[in-house]
């Protein structure tokens, strides 16, 4: 019976890792909490409560354990995003000044695209229509964010 209850330990251990580096629909994570708790139940009917207990101390060293060399190792930097994004809100005052104002495609609006205005960068859509890249395009609104621009 030992060998079985080994086996379904070492298979609820793997699917449970598995479920920490790829989280999905959480399929990994049930299978592996049937198999530790049908692994802790069989230790305690057979060898009894004070076998549960150390089976279940045992448990969690080893998974914390696993968790720790995976940190070590780089694998878990490889699938947990650590960046974070540090959210700007847009000032609206970098648009002033830009209604009527001539400037480059950058990029072919389809509607959206880029616009180079005297050196500045700017993203702009169009009425709709397709400007290709590099034609000459007029500031005719504002709204927000959003600038709209037509050829000229």
């Amino acid at each position: 019976m030992m060998p079985w209850i080994i086996m379904l330990c070492i298979v609820g251990m793997i699917l449970a890792f598995a479920e920490l580096l790829m989280p999905g629909f959480g399929i990994f994570g049930i299978l592996s909490g049937i198999c530790l708790l049908g692994t802790l139940l069989l230790i305690a009917k057979v060898y009894g409560i004070l076998a549960f207990l150390v089976a279940l101390v045992l448990v969690v060293l080893v998974f914390s354990l696993m968790l720790l060399i995976a940190r070590k190792s780089g694998i878990y930097r490889k699938v947990v995003l650590e960046d974070k994004q540090e959210a700007k809100d847009f000032d609206e005052r970098t648009l002033e000044g830009l209604l009527g104002a001539e400037g480059t495609t950058q990029t072919t609006l389809r509607p959206f695209g880029v616009a180079d205005f005297d050196g500045r960068q700017i993203d702009v859509c169009s009425n709709g229509d397709f400007i290709d890249r590099g034609k000459k395009v007029r500031v005719t609104q504002i709204n927000g964010k959003t600038v709209t621009v037509v050829e000229c």
